[in-house]
């Protein structure tokens, strides 16, 4: 959500019809200028585009690349992992830190002193990384989180589409992001899904216990947008479950996000061999999407990630 800052203009007016200074005058119409964003809860102005921005996230540089944003990137972290469309544009970019996991700590960030930091993970401002946002605010760096990740936010493929919207106003840059905005709606509606309906369990790790993102997160939505139902829609956030819950509900599909830490191949390997799991409907068809991780999360590849899962599911 982002507003103009109202409360300046009778300041201007009276500027204008009363002081004869012009340093007055202009500092009344930069305040004009300024963008209130609302994220996460926060308020945060920006008096003017930000010129140093740190993406924290792979998720997050892809953003700003697809805005055309380059030239203000002060740093960026996990090069390699950008989608081939964008890699280019990360050409002379200073790489602070090689992996996103785990993030960059506040030294590190503020080595290329960012006056704005874009992140797609709340964890980035966690006590190990950056910290709270609240006090990089007060230190002159605002922070914008992609709202799909928001704490407590129940997830949704539009938020990066407002997302996109409220950047756009931020760095004056509101025609790119309309034309950005309006390529990923049709990209997404241009994904049959399947009409199988099939039962999905989202499974992001852990041998002993499976882990799941969850139903507020991101790859829910996207798996009901591609025609699959999740098994677990009372898990609201990333959890561990049963093995034994698992197999009672009887996933037709098992959705695999590929991880650095635990890659999909090794874990497809390990649920194969799994015993308990042998007779569910999932292993027996040998019926596995794999998707990376980072197309289970906002940003530019929400059509990417449905295509994967749309034609895994209809298989």
């Amino acid at each position: 959500m982002l507003r103009r800052v109202a409360s300046v203009v009778l300041a201007l007016g009276l500027s204008l019809t009363a002081c004869a200074e012009g340093g007055e005058v202009k500092e009344a119409v930069d305040a004009a200028k300024a963008v209130e964003v609302d994220n996460c809860g926060a308020a945060y102005t920006f008096a003017a585009p930000p010129e140093r921005v740190v993406t924290s996230s792979t998720v997050a540089t892809e953003v700003i690349l697809a805005l055309g944003l380059k030239d203000r990137l002060a740093g960026t972290v996990a090069a390699k992992d950008i989608v081939p469309e964008y890699a280019d544009g990360l050409t002379g970019v200073k790489v602070i830190a090689e992996q996103a996991f785990p993030p960059p700590s506040k030294e590190v960030v503020y080595s290329v002193n960012p006056d704005l930091v874009v992140s797609g993970y709340p964890d980035d401002y966690g006590d190990k990384a950056m910290g709270d946002r609240a006090v990089l605010q007060r230190e002159g760096v605002n922070t914008f989180l992609l709202s799909a990740n928001c704490p407590g936010h129940k997830a949704n493929v539009d938020d990066v589409h407002a997302d996109i919207a409220a950047l756009g106003e931020i760095f004056g840059v509101q025609d790119r992001a309309a034309e950005l905005v309006a390529k990923l709606k049709r990209d997404n509606a241009a994904v049959t899904p399947a009409q199988n309906a099939p039962k999905v369990f989202d499974y992001a790790g852990g041998k002993d216990k499976p882990a799941t993102a969850g139903s507020s997160a991101l790859i829910d939505d996207l798996i009901k947008r591609a025609g699959g139902t999740n098994i677990f829609p009372e898990v609201t956030s990333y959890k561990q479950v049963s093995w034994e819950e698992v197999v009672k509900r009887n996933p037709d599909v098992i959705v695999v996000e590929d991880q650095a830490f635990e890659p999909a191949d090794a874990a497809i390997a390990f649920m194969k061999a799994f015993g308990p799991l042998k007779n569910i409907t999932a292993v027996k068809e040998d019926r596995f999407v794999v998707i990376p991780v980072n197309d289970t999360q906002p940003g530019v590849r929400s059509a990417r990630a449905l295509t994967t899962l749309a034609e895994g599911f209809g298989a």
